[in-house]
């Protein structure tokens, strides 16, 4: 055991160096985006929104049945910490197999666990440390299968790929290297049926654990993000078929865009005086291992024709270049172990080499640490607390999409605040209006059992009805109004009345948070439920000013400059409107909203020529009034 340890000392170094520092940077409670329903379906073993991660579940449960923290959230986090922490012991280790000195390969581990994006997803609860682990162990194996042309490491490798599957889909991305690299190296390999239909069988006993999702579905407490009751409904979650649009769906142009916006995240992941290690890397991994270099390439190329044609917020597109970063740590590490082999033999080399290993990972820590840190982060949690707070009793609120929904569902369900509330989610996840049965109709039969069934809660009349966001009113003399940080919906009145100063804004006011997008869109969401409530009650001037304080906070937010410009134009402000729009468009030119939006400023400016062209363009994009 101890030659063990002497020989590996570099895996638990790795770990328990990158677990200090997420722990210390650890987020205490619910984060934005898709933390709060990750955190509800693995503590109560439910659902989570595909593709389902049952992997995480069981390991994140387990986490929560143990740990002794009186927070749920905080336990989850911590599961994800211990996964990230994994992910850089198991690069570590791969950058040791494959030649690296010790202090080397630690070096190089640990500038990827400081990497920003990597760094900011290990604080929270999320799935891509535990994904990444896995995706470096199969590449680490299957080169080790191959090399040695054993066979029953191979059957590893492919059961640690399949498993691999039940962690995130993205493990796929490494498949095209691999098997390259075993045509390449294992002459005849696939000639040997019987062995290729083992491996077949070993990935599958890897992937056979999303049974767990059918055992679980619509089961216990936990959030569950839709039926599974059928085949095909449970093909679709595996295969993320809801998110498969988004792929491929863009111009060329669209593909361009993204290769930029990758190109300057890469320039601040690390830190710039990374770079040139990575460059020579690259090369040096051509020059001496070249099975490497085609496993790395292969994942590289695979990860950025899917991240560069894929069409999203631009602030939620760097996690899909997560493995890309992965593959540039592993250049990283032979341009360093390259550098101090130069350096060992100069008078002086050894202090210069341990001065350069030691100084990188300390560089970019300190570049990230700021912007990664979560450690004092209670915004969503207190975003969520102020919003059911408000709420009167026995109130039923009606929520949508995901962002602050989830929020409220893990506050509802895992911390049990506001039992007397009824939350509902309008496309089903987690909380439903609509039966199973209703749930599967046809999109427009779906949608009128969706409008009837909130008709019928609104007029039954015995409860008070709250909508997160203002959407149609299923009903006619009925209007939105705003109360607090949601939208009450009461009989319209002639007269309206100024609405008291409801908006708790403490919490909009923690400007250190301001780093975040998505934090900084919740924050910019008080300011627009202010500016709501001095519109309902006719103060232009005031709700003016409050939109464009939401949209200097959320500057970057596609959907938050577009509702700002919206209401500007309702304002027959045409010229406001229309640098709001002007925003969105230049953040995400492929959705068709922004461009009807800006035909109709510009005609009624008088500019019809250029409101045609905008107008064509957005029928490209296929909109839909």
């Amino acid at each position: 055991m101890r030659k063990i340890f002497v020989r590996y000392w570099i895996a638990p170094a790795a770990w328990l160096s990158a677990l200090v520092v997420y722990l210390l940077t650890l987020c205490p409670t619910v984060y934005v985006e898709g933390s709060g329903e990750l955190i509800g379906a693995v503590h109560f073993l439910g659902t989570a929104h595909p593709t389902g991660y049952p992997l995480f579940s069981l390991i994140g449960r387990l986490f929560s049945a143990l740990l002794p923290f009186a927070s749920v959230a905080y336990k989850i986090n911590i599961a994800t910490a211990c996964s990230a922490a994994c992910a850089t012991a198991v690069l570590a280790l791969l950058l040791r197999f494959r030649g690296c000195r010790d202090w080397v390969a630690l070096s190089g581990a640990l500038v990827f666990a400081f990497s920003f994006t990597f760094w900011s997803q290990s604080v929270i609860a999320e799935v891509y440390g535990l994904s990444l682990a896995m995706a470096l162990a199969a590449m680490g194996l299957g080169l080790w299968a191959v090399e040695r042309r054993d066979a029953r490491l191979l059957l590893l490798t492919s059961f640690m790929m399949g498993l691999g599957l039940t962690a995130h889909l993205n493990q796929v991305l490494v498949w095209p290297g691999l098997i390259l690299l075993a045509g390449w190296k294992w002459p005849g390999l696939y000639r040997r049926l019987l062995l290729l239909g083992q491996c077949l069988l070993a990935g599958l006993l890897g992937y056979s654990l999303v049974i767990y999702l059918l055992v679980r579905n619509g089961r216990g407490q936990g959030f569950h993000w839709g039926s599974l009751h059928t085949a095909e409904l449970f093909w679709k979650h595996l295969t993320a078929a809801t998110y498969r649009s988004s792929f491929f769906s863009m111009p060329w142009e669209a593909g361009l865009l993204n290769a930029q916006r990758w190109a300057i995240q890469l320039t601040d992941e690390f830190h710039l005086v990374v770079l040139p290690f990575i460059v020579w890397g690259a090369w040096r991994m051509v020059r001496q291992d070249r099975g490497t270099f085609l496993v790395v390439v292969g994942a590289l190329l695979a990860n950025l024709t899917m991240a560069f044609n894929y069409h999203r917020d631009p602030n939620g597109l760097g996690v899909f270049f997560l493995l890309s970063f992965v593959a540039l740590a592993i250049a990283l590490g032979y341009g360093l172990n390259d550098v101090v082999g130069r350096l060992l033999p100069l008078r002086g080399g050894r202090w210069m080499a341990a001065i350069l290993v030691l100084l990188l990972p300390v560089v970019v820590l300190a570049h990230n640490y700021e912007r990664a840190d979560r450690s004092q982060n209670y915004v969503a949690f207190q975003y969520g607390v102020d919003i059911l707070t408000q709420l009167p009793p026995n109130a039923v609120l009606v929520a949508d999409g995901d962002d602050v929904s989830f929020i409220l569902d893990y506050l509802w369900r895992v911390e049990g605040m506001r039992p007397d509330v009824d939350l509902y989610n309008r496309n089903g996840l987690g909380t439903d209006l609509l039966s199973r049965s209703e749930r599967g109709l046809a999109r427009r039969e779906r949608s009128r059992a969706q409008l009837q069934a909130e008709a019928d809660l609104i007029l039954k009349g015995k409860r008070q009805v709250f909508y997160l966001y203002p959407q149609k009113l299923p009903v006619k003399g009925y209007e939105f109004v705003p109360t607090g940080l949601a939208y009450q919906v009461r009989p319209v009145v002639e007269q309206r009345y100024r609405a008291p100063d409801e908006i708790p804004f403490a919490n909009a006011a923690t400007e250190n948070f301001y780093r975040d997008p998505w934090v900084r869109k919740i924050q910019s969401n008080y300011w627009f439920m202010e500016a709501e409530k001095w519109r309902y009650s006719g103060a232009e001037e005031a709700a003016c000013r409050a939109f464009n304080k939401a949209a200097k906070i959320a500057y970057d937010s596609c959907s938050l400059r577009f509702n700002v410009g919206l209401m500007f134009y309702k304002y027959n402000k045409l010229k406001e409107a229309g640098e709001h729009i002007g925003a969105t468009l230049k953040l995400d030119p492929w959705n068709p909203a922004p461009h009807r939006l800006m035909a109709q400023i510009l005609r009624r400016q008088g500019r019809q020529e250029e409101a045609q062209i905008l107008h064509k363009k957005a029928v490209e994009l296929g909109d839909r009034p």
